[in-house]
């Protein structure tokens, strides 16, 4: 397995840029991932980069059918409009492993049509829990989120299913590094998309590199880590 680099504390010191991305996120729930996209946007890309949520989109073929006509739409609104964000966009199909039916089908569709995916296996907790631990356990989805409710007392998933992002602000980092290294494992072991591992890292990137936490010593690091070109394309 390739060495991974240790990871820096994000600094506040920010290189200012005008507004220059667009991402459009087509989400699988309604609260948990739309509500912590939002906050990475402001805490990480305020006033760099613009979000488009469109939310409980449906499973995960559904899902990835949407993504392709919403970036249908953006193609033809950039050819009858010219600005800043229209020139550079991106669109993201977010949803989980769960107990879907057709996921490998879903995968292979969105990267035919040029859908990014933030795909996690068993479920979207994976990523905070990335923030807080090194974990690499295989786990199902309820047990994953049970997990994390010991790890984040304010998440719940059967009442408030929402991320405590004051906790983890501070350590995107590190959770990349987790990410990318078990995403790494899993690929050696058994194929990429095994349990654990999750591409949401590369989504949170992407707000991070075109936002105001984009500092010549964090952007230095990510340069260094390893970047799959399937799934994680320079924005």
């Amino acid at each position: 397995m390739r060495n991974l680099p240790s990871s820096p504390k994000l600094s506040a010191k920010a290189i200012a840029r005008p507004p220059r991305v667009e991402l459009v996120i087509v989400c699988e729930g309604a609260n948990t991932e739309p509500a912590y996209f939002k906050d990475c946007a402001t805490h990480y890309g305020a006033g760099t980069v613009r979000l488009k949520l469109i939310t409980a989109a449906g499973v995960p073929l559904t899902l990835v059918k949407g993504a392709i006509q919403e970036r249908q739409n953006l193609i033809n609104q950039r050819k009858r409009y010219k600005d800043s964000f229209d020139s550079c966009f991106r669109v993201w199909a977010v949803f989980d492993r769960d107990d879907h039916p057709n996921v490998a089908e879903a995968l292979a569709l969105a990267e035919c049509f040029g859908i990014d995916v933030a795909f996690s296996n068993p479920c979207f907790e994976l990523w905070p829990v990335l923030h807080l631990v090194d974990f690499g356990a295989q786990m199902g989805r309820h047990a994953l989120q049970a997990y994390l409710k010991t790890l984040m007392p304010t998440y719940d998933h059967q009442d408030r299913a929402l991320i405590d992002f004051g906790l983890i602000k501070d350590r995107f980092v590190d959770a990349y590094v987790r990410a990318l290294k078990h995403n790494l494992a899993r690929e050696e072991e058994q194929g990429a998309f095994g349990n654990p591992s999750t591409t949401v890292c590369t989504l949170v990137r992407k707000i991070v590199e075109n936002g105001k936490f984009s500092n010549q010593a964090l952007v230095a690091l990510l340069n260094q880590l390893p970047r799959n070109e399937a799934i994680d394309p320079v924005a």
